[in-house]
């Protein structure tokens, strides 16, 4: 594209300065004294860059969007027994490193959420030592693209008294990708209603 040079340097002032979105903002150009026309595609395409940024597509092949990660239902179900057998050792530390590092736990306990590996593995410090073992009593499995969620009941026997309690429960995986490992996201515990 052809156009004058001064047009030009004043029509990309301009919309420099009016902070448009066009490198082409509509102005009225009154006194041009030099009529020297100049090729304009490179200026133009150098703003369009600094302020667009680049405009040209990429192949599908060049994006850096990682192919989503697929779970099965069998493999949801493997992540609660290393969950279940994580509390087993009596280590909270293990627990916790099934838990991503900004996962939510609301147990059943208590009212407030524990935020983060540290207070999800100070919450089972206390836990563990009552020698838990969880069993699935029913649940629903869904999947979807990096991530997973088991919601149902469970019921949690403990070995120091013998005693039981069953309780409804909510498990969401995400797939983390720099560690190429499934972790629980949010972990909700809550009583079942009576009656």
């Amino acid at each position: 594209m052809m156009m004058h040079r001064n047009r030009c340097l004043l029509m990309v002032t301009t919309a420099v300065v009016a902070g448009t979105t066009s490198a082409f903002a509509p102005i009225t150009i009154t006194n041009v004294r030099n009529t020297t026309p100049v090729n304009i595609t490179p200026l133009h395409a150098g703003i369009r860059e600094r302020f667009f940024g680049s405009m040209k597509r990429k192949k599908k092949r060049d994006r850096l969007v990682p192919a989503p990660k697929e779970i099965t239902q069998q493999q949801v179900v493997d992540l609660f027994h290393d969950w279940n057998d994580a509390l087993g050792t009596g280590e909270s530390k293990l627990v916790a490193t099934t838990y991503a590092n900004d996962a939510i736990l609301i147990p059943t306990s208590l009212n407030e959420p524990h935020v983060g590996s540290a207070s999800i593995q100070e919450y089972f410090e206390n836990v563990v030592k009552r020698k838990p073992s969880v069993a699935i009593v029913d649940g629903t499995i869904t999947t979807g693209h990096d991530w997973a969620m088991n919601v149902g009941i469970y019921e949690w026997s403990f070995g120091d008294d013998g005693s039981k309690k069953q309780a409804r429960f909510t498990f969401v995986y995400v797939y983390n990708e720099d560690i190429k490992k499934w972790m629980i996201k949010h972990h909700h515990s809550s009583a079942l209603p009576k009656g």
